[in-house]
This record gives structure tokens, C-alpha cells and sequence, in this order.
């Protein structure tokens, strides 16, 4: 009986352990995407005032959020291709989704949905738009349906 309690604890121990290591960023995780991101779309030419990349953990799931204002309310396929493609470019962290969260000036969302299926991502929308890295990589090689 000791045994089994003795081996249980460990146990516990051991799933505590990656669990906890697979919530966490290795000291030598590379966050410059918090920079090069913004500063990519800022320097595009894509009308965007203001922008932000910030990394996220939703269980043992890791995620890139990136927003941006746009100087205009609609956004084209072709933008939104270009949107996708300098958050693919400048990226340098592991995730397996990127958060999308494009804006107008009066800061109300912009819907780019039909953009992204239209670029042959399956967007899900719960508090933010997502789409996964593997989606957005597609997208950036213009592997599109």
C-alpha cells in the first residue's frame, strides 16, 4: 500500500511538472516578434496607424495575438493576405494560432472573415478570430483553394 501511495505521489509530481514546463517560455524564447511585428505593419503599406503582437497560453496551447488599426474600414482579400503574410514573416515563437484583431479608426472591429476563407482558412471566432499557423503559413505561400 505504501508503495502504490509512494508511486502515485511521483506520479502527480511528475505530470505537475510538465504541465507547469509546458506553460512556461524557455529564458531563451525568442519574443523580438513583440517588435518586428508591429513595426512590420506600421512600415507596410497597408494604412495601419497603430499595432500590437503579444503571446498567450490558453491551456498547454500557445498563441500569437496581433492587432492593428487600419486607416479605413474594409480591408481586401489582397490585404488581408498581406496582413496574415507579415505576421508569418516576423513571427518567432512556436504557436499553434494566430489571434487576429483588425480595427477601423473609430476602433470598432473589422470583419475579415470571408477574406480568410476566400484565402482557404477555416477561421473559428469565440472572443477573438483565429486562425491557425498552419492556416496562416498556407496563406503566406499563396497555397489558396
Amino acid at each position: 500500500m505504501r508503495t502504490t501511495r509512494i508511486l502515485a505521489s511521483l506520479a502527480v509530481a511528475f505530470l505537475g511538472t510538465v504541465a507547469f514546463a509546458g506553460c512556461s517560455q524557455t529564458p531563451a524564447a525568442d519574443d523580438s516578434f513583440e517588435d518586428t511585428i508591429p513595426a512590420a505593419l506600421q512600415a507596410s503599406d497597408l494604412g495601419i496607424t497603430e499595432a500590437f503582437a503579444d503571446k498567450g497560453v490558453d491551456g498547454l496551447t500557445t498563441h500569437i495575438m496581433v492587432g492593428a488599426t487600419f486607416d479605413r474600414s474594409e480591408l481586401s482579400t489582397a490585404d488581408v493576405k498581406k496582413f496574415v503574410s507579415l505576421i508569418v514573416a516576423n513571427n518567432t515563437v512556436s504557436v499553434r494560432y494566430l489571434l487576429l484583431v483588425p480595427e477601423d479608426p473609430d476602433g470598432e472591429e473589422i470583419d475579415i472573415v470571408p477574406q480568410l476563407e476566400e484565402l482557404g482558412a477555416d477561421p473559428t471566432y469565440g472572443t477573438w478570430l483565429q486562425i491557425t499557423l498552419d492556416e496562416a503559413v498556407a496563406i503566406a505561400e499563396g497555397k489558396t483553394p
